[in-house]
């Protein structure tokens, strides 16, 4: 039997075993006998109260017969637990749908969950419970009918995997943090500088441009300063750089009798490198703060240069951890301000910077990111609370038909938000990719804060309203769908009891006749 969720593995054998529990002491106290006690005196009140005589006894007789064999039937079927249908631990799994990080995931088990769930918490699970014949026939048909439907609906990519994980991809290594300063301030910023005081518009710089994109030069890796005569191939860092070794051909400025410890590297080397480069650093660095970020990249754009997926994972770092000045001379000669009041200024520059669209869009994807964890655990708690308390239910409406099937649909409304939710992650997998269709575009802005956010903000505020929306719209369609399920059953059942309901009514109106002539006698 498939459950949603990893937490509804346990829930599920704990809430059946509640069930068990209630139901046994509700049996040991005598209160599940109260209902027959009920049925036994309505249908006696009812006809002494209508003055019945002769034949009208029979059929009140077969109405009560009637109705304690239904209350009987319930019992069997809803309510006594049932060694027929055990509810084994071993036959419970999920597996959770395929994601960019793991596209094959195990299918966790009771034995082996997969969490922490059953190993630091809801411990001690049985491994079979009794259930009620009722309620494991409706378990199993909507566990089939949610598999069924979930197997035939398309698939959707994971957009949103990978936006969560780029959000992770940072720089936490200070020394790296510190050479990306490093040649922001002594590569990028003199490269940047010499292209908005030249403003080529050669036919190479064209298509670099047409390759790379418009806002290529925005960034420090750059194709058109890396592969534009004059700008990172001439030009160098004013201080030694840790890890480069002194090259005598480069470094002239020292003297090859007394090298130096380290030595100055083109800004191109510096970047491009494929050992010690600075981008290789920081797509090693994305790597392991995220997950194998880089990976990630390539499985969402797979059709990309292995060129731009390189740089898809450096911009991305970059964004998240932004270069600061390194350069003091700089800062010293340049700043409008010093001290406190340079502070202040930096201070409301990054909270203007950070308020309107920015805030309500980065509010909204956490939101968004919380309820999509959250919704499957309140969904198996919620469960677990139906299956415990459905004892009371059972008694309380005295083993009554409409009773089962209303209580089947309640199982049913809650068990069906699962294919609710991967519709709504359908759709907002299909506006993501319908908004973004250029992919390039897609890993350097969609992930980026700061980019189109009021697009982002959309897309947040349609995916959240699916979410909790759509579940709010299926349960109100269930409970107006219960409320006339329940009235059809009793209209079926009703003209079972009406032969002796007449018959009570027509045997008062002959007593009160009879009476009524012996009195004018």
């Amino acid at each position: 039997m498939t459950v949603d969720s990893y937490l509804e593995l346990f829930t599920t054998l704990f809430g059946w075993t509640f069930y068990g529990i209630l139901w046994d002491v509700l049996l040991g106290t005598g209160i599940v006998f109260l209902p027959f006690l009920g049925i036994l005196i309505d249908n006696w009140r009812e006809p002494a109260e209508g003055g019945e005589f002769g034949s009208v006894t029979g059929l009140s007789l077969r109405r009560m017969e009637l109705e304690l064999f239904i209350a009987l039937l319930v019992v069997v079927l809803a309510g006594q637990p049932a060694a027929l249908t055990p509810l084994n631990a071993a036959a419970l799994n999920y597996t959770p749908p395929p994601t960019l990080i793991d596209p094959t995931p195990p299918t966790a088990t009771v034995a082996a969950p997969q969490s922490t769930y059953g190993s630091t918490g809801f411990t001690g699970s049985p491994a079979t419970v009794n259930i009620p014949v009722w309620w494991y026939a409706v378990l199993s048909m909507t566990s089939g009918f949610n598999h069924a439907v979930v197997e035939g609906l398309p698939s959707s990519t994971d957009m949103r995997t990978y936006e969560q994980q780029a959000r992770l991809a940072t720089i936490a290594d200070p020394r790296l943090r510190q050479e990306v300063s490093d040649f922001f301030s002594q590569c990028y910023i003199p490269a940047r500088s010499k292209y908005q005081a030249e403003r080529p518009a050669t036919a190479a710089v064209n298509t670099l441009l047409t390759t790379y994109g418009s806002d290529d030069p925005g960034w420090m890796g750059s194709h058109v300063y890396r592969n534009t005569a004059s700008y990172y191939d001439t030009l160098r860092p004013t201080t030694q750089i840790a890890g480069w070794a002194y090259n005598a051909a480069r470094d002239t400025e020292y003297d090859p009798a007394a090298p130096p410890a380290w030595g100055k590297p083109f800004c191109k080397e510096w970047w491009e490198d494929g050992s010690i480069g600075l981008r290789e650093k920081l797509i090693n660095e994305a790597d392991a703060t995220s997950a194998g970020f880089s990976g990630l990249v390539v499985a969402v754009a797979p059709a990309l240069a292995s060129e731009k997926q390189n740089d898809a994972v450096a911009r991305t770092v970059l964004t998240n951890s932004p270069p600061t000045w390194s350069n003091n001379d700089l800062v010293a000669y340049n700043s409008g301000s010093t001290g406190l009041l340079n502070t202040v200024e930096n201070v409301a520059k990054g909270g203007l910077a950070s308020g309107g669209v920015l805030v309500a869009s980065a509010l909204f994807s956490v939101t968004m990111t919380a309820v999509l964890q959250a919704l499957p655990m309140v969904q198996a708690v919620l469960l677990l609370g139906i299956y415990a308390l459905l004892p009371m239910v059972v008694v309380l409406s005295r083993y009554s038909i409409s009773m089962m099937v209303v209580g089947a649909m309640a199982i049913f409304t809650v068990k069906f938000w699962s294919v609710l939710w991967y519709l709504a992650l359908w759709v907002d997998q299909n506006l993501i990719q319908s908004m973004y269709p250029d992919v390039n575009i897609f890993l350097q802005i969609f992930a980026n804060p700061g980019e189109h956010d009021t697009k982002r903000m959309l897309l947040n505020m349609i995916t959240t309203s699916l979410y909790l929306g759509l579940p709010l719209v299926w349960s109100g369609m269930m409970a107006w769908a219960g409320v006339h399920v329940g009235r059809s059953i009793e209209a079926a059942t009703s003209p079972l009891r009406s032969p002796a309901q007449d018959a009570g009514r027509q045997g008062g109106s002959i007593g009160k006749a009879m009476l009524s002539k012996g009195a004018r006698r």
